[in-house]
């Protein structure tokens, strides 16, 4: 049986390691998306798709490819979070903060 102080430790270890990953998927994912920034929209599997929730949305894909899980997109003007939520995006960042996590320019 665990000693009361060893299982709060571990609880303590847990918790810390939990924040961790917390923390750098958070900074992974980048900053919310300027204006006229290109985006990348993320999308759960079981949906129609990222590609078709940009162009739901009023934007249009770019790049060679389009993945099951995101797109990379632009829109005139702000990118429409709010509606890209809506139609069921998990996330959309800015493409240039996942640019420099790949090697890229901005």
């Amino acid at each position: 049986m665990f000693a009361p102080r060893l299982l709060l430790d571990a609880l303590l270890l847990v918790c810390l390691l939990l924040a961790g990953v917390g923390a750098t998927l958070a900074a992974a994912l980048g900053s919310a998306p300027g204006d006229g920034a290109p985006v990348l929209v993320i999308a759960p599997p079981w949906s129609e798709g990222a590609g078709a929730m940009i162009a739901q949305a009023g934007g249009r894909a770019i790049g060679p490819d389009a993945a099951s899980f995101g797109a990379l997109a632009v829109f005139d003007g702000a990118a429409p979070v709010a509606q890209l939520r809506a139609f069921g995006a998990w996330a959309v960042r800015d493409a240039r903060a996942m640019a420099s996590l790949c090697g890229g320019r901005s």
